[in-house]
């Protein structure tokens, strides 16, 4: 087993044919503890281990075991709420469209991301079945970070599906510049976040960020 520990950063460094791929100690602590259950495993996982060599190999067994069982599940975080791992599967078999908002779900901060963020829900390939985020016309799509998400909302009338308990949705402002290229900025809680050349764009922006709109300005 050719792994490396890297204390300092905490992730195990694993060499791969050219190059090295790494693995955070405490995403192999949680996906051991969900294999573990779900394929109710004889082995014991004990957090005083985190970041051996010895639990990274029970990781591996754990690993073998489930594409021996060949999962037929959607593969969710185990931080991932219930409800929200419901609502991701409920569009994923309707194949209607949804808007995720992506925050730190300990204060329920939204990030304002604006890529990646409409599109229906797919799934990935492979012993994990990950879910992704497909766009329109497309049979590929980007992984899904179902553990950072703080608000979700249908596209089509725009209800929101669910909020996380601390949500905060944030201040925007546009504020005209008297000079620059790009006369109109959005100030997210004060402070400037982004610029835009015409007063529609930056509008639209802050519809697209507040969700009452589904179309990011160009």
């Amino acid at each position: 087993m050719d792994v490396v520990i890297n204390h300092e950063q905490e992730l195990f460094v694993v060499s791969a044919g050219k190059g090295y791929s790494t693995l955070g100690f405490e995403h192999v602590f949680k996906q051991l503890k969900q294999l573990v259950a779900r394929l109710n495993l004889s082995i014991q996982i004990r957090e005083d281990e985190k970041g051996t060599i010895g639990q990274y190999a029970d990781f591996q067994r754990a690993i073998n075991e489930a594409a021996k069982a060949n999962l037929k599940e959607t593969w969710f975080n185990l931080d991932t709420p219930v409800k929200v791992r419901r609502i991701l599967e409920q569009y994923r078999k309707s194949g209607k469209a949804i808007r995720l908002f992506y925050g730190d779900v300990e204060r329920g901060e939204d990030w304002l991301e604006e890529n990646d963020v409409v599109g229906k829900i797919g799934r990935s390939s492979g012993t994990f079945k990950i879910p992704i985020l497909l766009q329109n016309g497309e049979a590929w799509g980007v992984s899904i970070l179902d553990h950072s998400i703080v608000r979700l909302m249908d596209v089509a009338d725009r209800k929101v599906l669910w909020e996380h308990p601390k949500y905060q949705a944030p201040q925007l402002q546009i504020v005209a510049k008297r000079v620059g290229e790009d006369p109109y900025s959005v100030f997210v809680d004060g402070g400037p976040h982004a610029s835009f050349r015409t007063l529609a764009k930056a509008a639209q922006w802050v519809a697209f960020m507040a969700g009452e709109c589904m179309e990011a300005p160009q």
